[in-house]
C-alpha cells in the first residue's frame, strides 16, 4: 500500500489498480485505463486572438488537462513507459500497482525492487525497508515526467527518496520540451546512480537501528527539526502549531507503527510517519465523516496528498535533515526549541 492509514478508502477513491502477475507496456496500460493518445490542439486555427496556443487533451473523450504555448511537447504515455519496462526487467522487478489522476492528466506505475533490508535487532526480525521503482508522466502541462527509486518502510509504509531535488533534476525528470528524447536516453543511468544513494540509505539506516536514544534527546530532535515561527514581538498565548507537531513526533517515537520508543531509527520514523499520514489528515477524514462530504469533492485533495508521498514533495529535503542529524547528533546543538524570528 503507498499511502496513509488515515485514508484507509483512498485506494478506492482514485482508482488504485493493482498489477502484480502483468507485464510489459500493454497489460499494464489496459489495466489502469490509460491506453489513450495526447493530442495537441491548435487553437490559433479556431480563434486568431489564441494564436500559439494549444489545448493539451486525451484521443478518446477530448477532455482537455490545460491550455499551453507552443513551446510545449506532448509526449505519450508510452514513450516513458518503455523505457521504465526495460529498468523493470534489467532490475528484476515486479509491476505492483498504477493509475490515472487528474481524469488522466496524471499517471503512475509502481514496481518492486528485488533489493531490501531485512532489520533482526532485538525481535525486529519483521521491520523491512523494501525498494521500488516509481514511474510519473504528467500530461496536465502543470509537472515534468520522472522516473526514479525509492524506499518504503513494510511497518507503516514510511517512504524515503535518497535522491534531492537537485538529483532529480540531475536526469530522473523529464520535461516537455524539444529536448525531451534526449534526456530520456540519460535517465537510465541516472536512475541506477539513485538506487546506489537508496542502498547507503539502508546501511545507514541499520546503524540508526543500533543507536538508542533517549525521549529527551527526541524532544531536542523535534526541536530542530520543527522549530518555532514567532513574528518580532509577538506574544503567545496557546501552543503553536510547531508545539503540536512535536509533541506529536516525540508521541510517535514510541506509540508510531513499527516502533519501540528507544533507537534514533524510531526517532527518524516518527518523523517520516507524520510526514506521510499525520500532518495535515485529521482535518481531511473529519471532513470526510461529516455532511460537508456530499458537498465537497475531496477527490482533488487525495490525489495532490498522493503525489506529493509518491514523489517526495517538499517533505523529502525535511526528512533528509531528519535523518543527517541523528547520524551526526546535529540536533544535539539545540539545547531549547529554536524560534525562527520574522521580521
Amino acid at each position: 500500500m503507498l499511502i496513509g492509514q488515515t485514508f484507509h478508502n483512498l485506494e478506492d477513491l482514485i482508482g488504485i489498480k493493482d498489477c502484480e502477475g502483468l507485464s510489459g507496456p500493454n497489460e499494464i496500460m489496459r489495466r489502469a485505463e490509460m491506453d489513450y493518445e495526447v493530442e495537441s490542439d491548435n487553437l490559433g486555427r479556431h480563434d486568431n486572438s489564441l494564436k500559439g496556443f494549444y489545448a493539451v487533451k486525451r484521443s478518446d473523450n477530448d477532455h482537455v488537462f490545460n491550455i499551453v504555448r507552443g513551446n510545449y511537447e506532448v509526449i505519450q504515455t508510452r514513450d516513458i513507459l518503455e523505457p521504465f519496462d526495460e529498468i523493470v526487467r534489467e532490475t528484476g522487478a515486479t509491476y505492483t500497482n498504477a493509475g490515472t489522476l487528474a481524469n488522466g492528466g496524471k499517471i503512475w506505475v509502481q514496481a518492486k525492487l528485488p533489493e531490501e533490508l531485512r532489520f533482526d535487532v532485538d525481535g525486529f526480525e519483521d521491520d523491512i525497508m523494501a525498494s521500488y521503482a516509481m514511474l510519473i508522466v504528467d500530461h496536465t502541462g502543470m509537472g515534468s515526467n520522472s522516473i526514479f527509486p525509492y524506499t518504503d518502510r513494510a511497518a507503516c509504509n514510511n517512504q524515503f527518496y535518497a535522491f534531492t531535488s537537485a538529483a532529480k533534476r540531475s536526469g530522473l525528470s523529464i520535461r516537455h520540451n524539444r529536448n525531451w528524447k534526449d534526456r530520456l536516453e540519460n535517465v537510465r543511468g541516472a536512475f541506477f546512480n539513485a538506487m546506489e544513494g537508496n542502498k547507503t540509505f539502508m546501511k545507514r539506516a541499520e546503524k540508526l537501528l543500533k543507536w538508542d536514544i533517549s525521549e529527551n534527546e527526541v524532544r531536542g530532535f523535534a526541536s530542530a527539526i520543527f522549530p518555532d515561527l514567532k513574528k518580532k514581538d509577538e506574544k503567545r498565548t496557546h501552543a503553536t502549531s510547531e508545539e503540536k507537531k512535536r509533541e506529536e513526533v516525540v508521541n510517535l517515537f514510541s506509540r508510531g507503527l513499527g516502533n519501540r520508543g528507544k533507537t534514533r531509527w524510531d526517532a527518524f520514523n516518527a518523523v517520516t510517519e507524520y510526514l506521510d499520514h499525520h500532518a495535515g489528515s485529521k482535518r481531511i477524514a473529519k471532513g470526510m465523516e461529516s455532511d460537508k462530504v456530499e458537498k465537497k469533492d475531496y477527490r482533488k485533495t487525495f490525489e495532490r496528498r498522493f503525489i506529493s508521498n509518491m514523489t517526495g514533495g517538499m517533505n523529502n529535503n525535511l526528512k533528509h535533515r531528519a535523518f543527517n542529524m541523528l547520524l551526526n547528533d546535529g540536533f544535539k546543538k539545540v539545547e531549547k526549541p529554536e524560534t525562527l524570528v520574522l521580521n
